[in-house]
């Protein structure tokens, strides 16, 4: 029995941002989300799928954070290229050189958590059913929905709709899209609108992200504007949607209400913004900067 477990793909990422080193390291929803779950102080499990041969490198930080590792066989491991065309770090053109396997009910057999948060990487990651079998285990289930909108494209990645937001949404309890997948999910081109519309697919929490601009929160019908925390300094943006939920959902099981959750998911997020890699940092170190 774990208090949060994680489901998706930890990727293999090469990140290049104008004017440094392109670097190769772990990424994906499921490695930044569940490290931070776990630095929050949660026990935290991962269900994933890599490579054999891939293990050692992509889980050395999970396991070195105590996050339990459930990897399941995959023939490949999702590698995606992360490019960043200037240090505002707000804009991401992203390509995948492989895809993993996706994931079905016999992976999550078996595994019980207070909360499960569901994190895909491409559209074809979640078996049909999945989020269903989840919300019926009765625990808290988030879903960050970016990667259900990515179809692989060759190298490129493409947002399209998602067919399934209709009946797969109703189990959901928090649910997050960014501007972007918003507005293709909903028709809608105001944040507040679209979180609205969102809202009645199912979910009682759901979050739109702004980057730099903050994001919307709304819950039980209430709306709240989050505004960001100002960063220190811009260091790598990848993973900060990830550690954003992080400190959403955790708060959200402490029994918060969702403008402090929100509040402190911010501080969060702006926390990995100044640091290459996942939050390892204490609640302490978000409160201060709160």
């Amino acid at each position: 029995m774990f208090d949060v477990c994680v489901i998706g793909h930890v990727t293999r990422d090469i990140i290049a941002i104008k004017g440094r080193p392109a670097k190769s390291m772990p990424g994906g929803t499921a490695y930044y989300s569940a490290i931070a779950f776990s630095s929050l102080g949660h026990a935290t499990a991962v269900v994933t799928r890599v490579a054999p041969g891939d293990e050692d490198a992509l889980f050395e930080g999970l396991r070195g954070a105590g996050v339990h590792v459930l990897c399941r066989p995959s023939a490949a491991t999702t590698l995606y290229e992360n490019t960043y065309p200037d240090d505002s770090l707000d804009v991401r053109r992203q390509e995948v050189g492989a895809v993993a396997e996706g994931f079905s009910e016999r992976d999550v057999a078996g595994v019980q958590a207070a909360a499960f948060h569901v994190g895909t990487s491409t559209s074809g990651d979640l078996a049909a059913g999945l989020l269903g079998t989840l919300a019926a285990k009765g625990a808290m289930l988030s879903l960050d929905v970016q990667g259900l909108l990515r179809k692989v494209d060759g190298r490129r990645v493409r947002l399209r709709d998602w067919p399934g937001k209709g009946t797969d949404l109703a189990g959901v309890d928090i649910l997050k899209a960014d501007l972007d997948e918003a507005r293709i999910l909903t028709g809608e081109e105001s944040p507040e609108r679209a979180a609205r519309r969102l809202a009645e697919f199912g979910p009682t929490d759901v979050i739109v992200s702004l980057g730099s601009g903050g994001s919307v929160v709304l819950s039980g019908g209430r709306l709240h504007r989050i505004a960001a925390v100002a960063p220190q300094r811009l260091v790598d943006a990848t993973g900060c949607g990830d550690t954003y939920m992080a400190g959403y959902v955790s708060r959200r099981l402490k029994g918060e209400d969702a403008e402090r959750a929100g509040r402190f998911a911010a501080a969060l997020a702006t926390l990995k913004l100044e640091r290459s890699g996942p939050f390892i940092g204490t609640e302490a170190d978000v409160e201060a900067r709160l």
